[in-house]
């Protein structure tokens, strides 16, 4: 494979404050490259984002991250116009190191027009920004959730380390934006509303450990009742959930000043809203946990937090519900 020769380059992407980092790092590098000038919450409703919901059947911490990437990444930027090459490859393909040698050109371009790139394994198992390099030291600049646990943030990587900063999972995965194109909002407003209904509505999920949407607050009020949740993954999901359904109170809310011509949209707002709450207060007075701190990660979560939770989790569920009713009407009168 031909070696193609670069020095050094750098751009201003830098990951958003987050916990679904996939969404920060989006946030950051499309705003950065003025390919969008989405706020958080729109991008996270546009894209569809917002409505993330995947559990597995033990609260396992990898739940919010176990979903066809290639497909889901693609689709969307593409919701909010932007045309991005995703780039997939797993350790045990033949090509998995060819692929991972090929990266560092496709990185690089990137970043020499001034476009940063997405990718996984940045800092750890989770996604975050390459926005530099220097050929000098074989490193990228790198930002990833290191940023958010010690004041130098995260170490460049090393050009090898490429993917394999996270065993458990070596996936090389990384999404580079290439243009934006105009495209009718109020479409995606519509597109994003019903791509909620489908994910919240969907009959089944791969691996059938991990549930979607309704059967997903199947799976986890099952293991609060039976006790086989996992105290990492429980906290860590209800961190990432409860962002979303904040984002997504604040999207509905926005469409519901902004979109005159959805009948029924404020409606949905109230119950996003009022969703949103109900995760605050598993999140903050159950949990006693906060957004901006990871510390209670390593926590036990005891029977009594349990027993405390699936009142308000079979609530959560109920609203969730109702407010697929709603957005449905609210479709069939836009």
């Amino acid at each position: 494979m031909t070696h193609v020769t670069y020095s050094s380059g750098e751009t201003s992407a830098r990951l958003s404050p987050c916990w679904l980092t996939y969404l920060g790092s989006i946030h950051g590098v499309l705003n950065a490259a003025k390919l969008t000038d989405l706020s958080y919450s729109e991008m996270a409703g546009m894209t569809g984002m917002a409505f993330h919901f995947i559990i597995h059947k033990n609260c396992d911490v990898a739940s919010p991250t176990v979903y066809d990437w290639v497909g889901r990444h693609m689709n969307a930027l593409e919701r909010i116009g932007v045309l991005s090459e995703v780039y997939h490859y797993e350790p045990w393909a033949k090509t998995y190191e060819a692929a991972r040698a090929r990266a560092e050109v496709h990185i690089k371009q990137s970043i020499d027009r001034g476009i940063g790139v997405i990718a996984w394994a940045i800092d750890m198992g989770e996604f975050g920004i390459i926005y530099g390099y220097d050929d000098e030291d074989g490193v990228y600049l790198v930002d990833g959730v290191e940023k958010f646990m010690r004041p130098l943030g995260s170490d460049p990587m090393l050009y090898d380390n490429l993917a394999k900063k996270f065993p458990p999972a070596p996936f090389l995965h990384y999404q580079i934006p290439i243009a934006s194109v105009d495209y009718d909002r109020k479409q995606v407003y519509r597109d994003s509303l019903q791509f909620y209904v489908d994910e919240m509505e969907k009959d089944a999920h791969l691996p059938s450990d991990f549930q979607t949407g309704f059967k997903a607050y199947d799976n986890w009020i099952q293991s609060l009742t039976e006790g086989t949740y996992q105290a990492f993954g429980l906290r860590y999901m209800v961190s990432v959930y409860s962002e979303l359904k904040t984002c997504a109170a604040s999207y509905t809310r926005k469409l519901a000043e902004t979109w005159q011509e959805c009948n029924g949209i404020r409606e949905v707002a109230d119950r996003f809203e009022a969703l949103s709450g109900i995760y605050r207060v598993i999140e903050q007075e159950v949990l006693e946990q906060t957004y901006s701190d990871n510390q209670h990660l390593g926590k036990p979560v005891s029977k009594s937090q349990a027993e405390q939770l699936i009142p308000l989790v079979e609530r959560a569920k109920a609203l969730e519900v109702e407010t697929v009713q709603l957005v449905k009407q609210a479709l069939a009168h836009s």
